[in-house]
């Protein structure tokens, strides 16, 4: 734990190398002066890091707010979909968020590391649930560490989506199931099963979902298929050529997310780093200057991919269009295959290339179209109508 300033400057410098000047990520809290991310949540805050032994450099940091210590706490009650959450005190409340991975520790265990830490002072510190909200591309980490969701996503301006999740905290029984490693520290603890009650109570909907890392293969696909409503070799263009067993190797490091009609899953202008399969419901994208619907994707069709590929700014916005269900597939997933599966990466991204051409294919005509009709416009300066496939599905 950052016990004084220079320690906690460590960790706001950390911050900014990471966020800012890897990611690119636009801050309203980056000092580029001092080039440190201070939030105002820092106030009051226990800062958390972990640091490489042989070298010494910072591999992760995290922040933890706790009610014991920090009276603001309490209005957390106040925010949207924290209501049933109110009939506990704010001594009972604890909120991690800022994890922040070095890229060269990313397949490591300093993430792991830091929210064991975090755990084991929130505990310390009364904690009944633990909030905090994380990227798509980091929630199998944290349902694999025993977090749940229980409201609907949403859109941060900053951080572009997030999930918002929750730990109750002395749930052994939950985190022995999803084989969390906070459960080995858990198990020196008292536990009451009062709260894991409560949730279940509380949030059905939510406790009962199934994790994709607690289903085994068969039971994996099958939930794929029961989204689709066929099997995902027939409904996933990605998939084409691969055989089941192919498939399910590769699919199994994605997660499935969901999302309410309405919802905002992408927004221009945003960092992407990871593309989705539509497993269930349909999304509409928007793009050009009065942010038109230019398309509509349904099941089996996937968006996000140029920017996944390029680690380049959206460029259209994308809400769901009624109720969907998403397979969520990140760069460090098309990371890992290539380097442990790489013939079936090397046909995921034929599938690829194949799903981009034929969407560049439409492009042109769209232009060429579109070309002919205005050809009088077009001479007189007038800007070319950008197509959807251009726009690109995120």
């Amino acid at each position: 734990m950052a016990r004084d300033d220079a320690a906690r400057d460590r960790v706001f410098a950390f911050r900014y190398r990471v966020l800012v000047e890897a990611s690119g990520l636009q801050s309203d809290y980056a000092d580029h002066e001092a080039k440190t991310v201070r939030e105002p949540l820092d106030h009051g805050a226990l800062q958390i890091y972990v640091a490489d032994m042989q070298s010494g450099e910072t591999a992760a940091a995290l922040r933890l707010n706790a009610g014991a210590l920090d009276s603001k706490i309490g209005d957390i009650g106040k925010m949207a979909g924290f209501g049933p959450f109110k009939e506990f005190s704010a001594n009972a409340l604890t909120m991690t968020s800022m994890l922040v991975i070095a890229p060269k520790y990313q397949t490591s265990s300093a993430a792991s590391l830091a929210i064991s830490a975090a755990y084991k002072m929130a505990r310390k510190c009364g904690s009944l649930f633990d909030f905090t909200q994380c990227a798509p591309e980091m929630l199998p980490l944290y349902q694999k560490l025993g977090y749940r969701k229980f409201r609907d996503n949403f859109m941060d301006d900053t951080l572009g989506y997030q999930v918002p999740l929750v730990l109750v905290t002395q749930d052994y029984g939950h985190l022995t199931f999803v084989r969390s490693p906070l459960g080995a520290i858990a198990r020196k603890m008292t536990n009451s099963s009062e709260t894991a009650s409560w949730f279940n109570r509380t949030f059905p909907d939510y406790a009962n979902v199934p994790i994709e890392s607690t289903l085994n293969d068969e039971d994996f696909w099958y939930l794929l298929a029961r989204k689709l409503n066929q099997s995902p070799l027939a409904g996933i263009a990605l998939l084409d050529g691969l055989t089941y067993s192919e498939a399910i190797e590769f699919m199994r490091a994605g997660s499935v997310l969901d999302c309410p009609a309405g919802g905002r899953i992408m927004k221009k202008g945003q960092i992407g780093r990871e593309m989705y399969v539509i497993l269930s419901g349909a999304v509409k994208v928007l793009a050009g200057a009065d942010d038109a619907v230019v398309a509509r994707l349904e099941k089996g069709e996937l968006f996000g991919e140029l920017a996944y590929l390029s680690e380049s700014p959206r460029t259209a916005d994308i809400i769901a269009d009624e109720d969907v269900e998403l397979l969520v597939l990140t760069q460090k997933m098309m990371e890992k295959a290539l380097a442990e599966m790489p013939a079936i990466a090397a046909r995921i991204l034929f599938n690829l290339s194949l799903i981009l051409c034929g969407r560049l294919k439409n492009s042109t005509a769209v232009l060429v179209s579109a070309a002919q009709g205005q050809k009088s416009d077009a001479s007189a300066g007038e800007e070319m109508p950008e197509s959807p496939e251009i726009a690109e599905a995120g």
